[in-house]
């Protein structure tokens, strides 16, 4: 088992032995990209509005700004490796590639071995040296990830869900209401909350509030200036909008962390 953490990468092999404590599994987000290979454990892990049930060997590709969680279906050990990583440590070339994976799928034996081969550079290298020798391996993993055709997870989706996330994305520029959302899909508005929460584990409102709030980082990050994004996702004042972001990032927009 090992932990490395530096400014851009956060790379792990991790074992948790039952029982856990939950709040480490709850939902949430995150502005970069994480890919978890699952060694065992007996869990169904949710991206948005997809859930799947994780088997030894599968993939979780987790996009920037994705709602996720985890919930385990008895108690048994879960084991996994994570690797959390921003968007300048990837090539350029690399971004179309891995915008457009699936959350999960099964990878070769190839990929475990390189996965595997992780805890024996920590065991080797440390300082500038690991840093490096994990870089390199991350992204071998990832060069191969993306030449790898993906497998047919039948992952369970929810109609209703997938409509919602949907709309929300396609319209973001736009202040977005629960009545808004009721309105387009002829639903009341205690059956689309009741729905929503229950798949997704948070309100409509706090995922709609999240999904700008994590698009307006990225662009802030890029050299946007917070007051144009916030007009840009069409919150209704500046006031608002800081308070959104503080509220979601847990610093304010000026910050550009």
């Amino acid at each position: 088992m090992f932990k490395y953490v530096s400014e851009d990468l956060d790379f792990a092999h991790k074992f948790d032995e039952s029982p856990r404590p939950a709040p480490d599994y709850e939902k949430h987000y995150h502005d970069f990209f994480e890919l978890l290979y699952f060694v065992r454990g007996n869990v169904d892990f949710t991206v948005e509005d997809r859930i799947y049930r994780l088997h030894p060997g599968d993939i979780v590709f987790i996009q920037p700004g994705e709602h996720h969680y985890l919930t385990f279906l008895q108690d048994s050990d879960y084991e996994r490796y994570v690797l959390k990583f921003r968007e300048n440590t990837i090539p350029k070339h690399m971004f179309g590639r891995i915008g457009n994976r699936a959350s999960f799928y099964t990878v070769s034996d190839e990929i475990r071995e390189l996965f595997a081969s992780m805890d024996k550079l920590c065991e080797r290298f440390d300082g500038n040296d690991l840093e490096l020798m994990l870089s390199c391996r991350m992204l071998e993993i990832m060069t191969l990830i993306c030449l790898e055709p993906e497998a047919d997870k039948k992952a369970f989706r929810d109609k209703t869900i997938a409509q919602i996330i949907n709309y929300v994305n396609e319209n973001m520029s736009e202040p977005i209401t629960l009545t808004k959302i009721c309105d387009h899909f002829h639903f009341s508005q205690s059956y689309i909350s009741n729905k929503f929460t229950n798949h997704m584990k948070v309100s409509i409102i706090s995922y709609v509030r999240t999904k700008k709030v994590m698009a307006a980082h990225r662009d802030i990050v890029k050299g946007d200036k917070p007051t144009d994004v916030a007009n840009r996702y069409g919150f209704i004042d500046y006031s608002t909008f800081y308070r959104a972001y503080t509220k979601v990032m847990g610093f304010p927009p000026s910050s550009n962390k």
